[in-house]
Formats: structure tokens, sequence, C-alpha cells
């Protein structure tokens, strides 16, 4: 019964509020209060304490948003216990609504990546692969195929993470059919299929990237460092032809339940387990770097970009929001609408008929 209950939530969720109850606990012990239970004045007085504490830049410490989680934490443990939530109190409420107010700043949102800038990252990664030895073209071609198939597909950097190999199934006509069996607006885990379309130029198309990064995936699973270092010998700067066409469902080696994307060690060793989300938000950044990028414009990169390119560069080549949702997976417009007011405003907008 426990083990079913404690499915109810993510592991990154279960991760975050037991280092938020920890945070809680540290204060009571410090202040000789008991944090089970707790009562509404003493939650009041940890957050306007933590709420007051300062960054060595002069920065406040942390967010309102930060703050709230941590009463909802609280709420979750005293619920678990079969006790009131001190957080559900008017004064608690209150004091975080008047924190949010005080403090209103706009949402850090992530600068989109679009299609022509991923051509310039990946020109400049494969020509920096092609002058290194082939430990450095390993990890081009799976960051290549990171890239491709995360704005393709409008995916989330955790949903890139978790891809098994046995989730992309080649599609002759279609190009990759892509299953993703669990998103963070997909809390019952239903699944839903993505479909990527073969690319006109093979430097840019997903599948090929898809397939180049299969190779060595599936060299190394069964020959190990020798094979793959055999295959990527020669130096290359991408497929200047496709090599993803004619590719068959059944044309590929078993697949079972390997992580798609795997970490790759400096030294061209493949790992095991999966990617971290955070590997992917540090590999954007630095080959955003590598390419030339201004460090501002690299610092507001990260893996949302992807996601957040793909449907800037849709709806800057007109489509329509539900053509977008259809590949998102968005249940809800405005968030279209979102990205359209910050990085494609004058797409459908009355003001370009100003004649100014």
């Amino acid at each position: 019964m426990r083990r079913l209950r404690s499915k109810a939530s993510s592991d990154n969720t279960r991760a975050a509020q037991l280092s938020d109850w920890a945070i809680f606990t540290r204060w009571c012990e410090r202040t000789g209060h008991t944090p089970l239970p707790a009562d509404p004045e003493q939650v009041s007085w940890f957050l306007t304490e933590k709420a007051a504490e300062l960054r060595p830049d002069g920065r406040w410490a942390y967010a309102p948003s930060t703050l709230t989680r941590w009463v909802s934490t609280i709420n979750r443990m005293h619920t678990l216990a079969g006790l009131p939530a001190p957080g559900t109190d008017p004064a608690v409420r209150d004091l975080l609504r008047g924190l949010r107010r005080e403090r209103a700043t706009p949402p850090a949102r992530r600068t989109p990546l679009l299609t022509d800038d991923i051509r310039t990252i990946l020109a400049a990664m494969r020509t920096e692969a092609a002058a290194a030895g082939w430990a450095e073209r390993v990890a081009e071609r799976r960051d290549a195929a990171i890239l491709l198939m995360g704005l393709a597909g409008a995916l989330r950097r955790s949903e890139l993470t978790g891809l098994r190999v046995a989730d992309v199934v080649p599609h002759r006509a279609d190009g990759l059919y892509v299953t993703v069996r669990r998103s963070k607006s997909d809390r019952a885990a239903q699944g839903r299929t993505v479909t990527l379309p073969y690319g006109s130029d093979p430097h840019t198309c997903p599948v090929c990237a898809y397939r180049r990064w299969r190779q060595v995936l599936d060299v190394w699973d069964g020959g190990g460092r020798p094979a793959v270092a055999e295959l990527l010998a020669v130096a290359d700067t991408g497929p200047d032809e496709h090599c993803c066409r004619g590719l068959a469902a059944g044309s590929t080696r078993p697949e079972g339940e390997r992580p798609l994307f795997r970490p790759v060690h400096r030294t061209g060793s493949v790992g095991a387990a999966a990617l971290s989300g955070q590997s992917v938000h540090s590999m954007i950044q630095r080959r955003a770097r590598r390419a030339g990028f201004s460090e501002e414009l690299v610092a507001t990169l990260g893996g949302h970009s992807l996601r957040a390119g793909f449907v800037t560069q849709a709806v800057r080549g007109g489509a329509t929001t539900q053509t977008i949702m259809t590949q998102t997976g968005h249940a809800d417009e405005r968030m279209v609408a979102l990205y359209s007011r910050h990085h494609a405003g004058l797409v459908g907008n009355a003001v370009t008929r100003l004649g100014l």
C-alpha cells in the first residue's frame, strides 16, 4: 500500500518535497519549534525569516514561488500524518499573497532556439568534431539528435531524457513515431505519440540525426569502445546525403528498455544510465557558446529553448494554434498565445497594418 501511494508523485517531486521538509525541520530545530505538528503562526514566522534572507550579490535568496512550494510541502506532510494543514490558514495565505505582490517580477522565460539557430550550432559542433578525435564525434552525434529531435518534436528536456530506444519507431513514409510515456502535463502516464518528419536538408533532418546516433549506440552495445573508435575513425561534418530514407521499423536490432540518450564521457565512453535533464540544459548552453552566441544570450538558453523554438518557428511560419498543439500536446491555447506574444509579436498583429 505504501509503495503504491509513493507512485502518486514523480521521483523528482518526492525528492523536492523531502528537500523542502528538511529545510523546515532544520529551521524548527534551530528555533526550538516542533515541525510536526506546526501551527500557522510558526509557519508564518518561518516564511518571514526565509523571505528576508539575501544572496551574496544582494538579491533575495528565495522567490515567492519557492516559499509557496515550501508551504505546500508542509501541508502535505501534515496531511499524510493525519493532522490539520497549517498552510491553509488565512494568515499564512495572506502572508504569501503579500510577498507575491511586494516582489512581483516577470517570470524568467527561456529564449527559443529557432531553426537557423540550430543550424548554426550544428555547423559549429560538426566542424569542431571533424577536427577532433573520434571521442568528440560520439558527443556530436548524440547532441545533434537531441537538438533536432527536441526541436521537431517540441519535447521537454524531461521527455527527451525519458525516451527509451523502443519508444522511437521508424516509419517508412512519415519519419519517426516517438512515444512520450510520461510528461509534465500527463500525470496519469497515458502517453502520447509525436511524429518527427523527414527533413529536406540531411544536415538538419531529425531522422538522419537519430539514425547516426543509433548507429553509435548499437555499435557500442555490441562491440564496445574499440568498435565505436573504428566506426568514427574517419572525420565527417555531418551527412551530405540522407541516411534515413526507406528505413523500416524492422530494420534495426531488438530495442529493449535501453535509454536512448546517455552520458558520453570525454574519452568517448557511453554510459548505461539515462542522461539527466540538467545535462541537456548544460549541453545546449555549451554548444551555443562554442557556436559564437553571446554570453548574455547563452544565459537565457536551456532545455526548454527547443520546445519554445518549435512553437515560435511554427507561429512565424503561419501554423495554426491547433496544428501546433497537435505536436506540443498543449491543452490550453493560451500557452501557445504566450509564445506568440513574447517571441513572434508581429505575426497576426494589426500593428503591421498601420502603414508606419
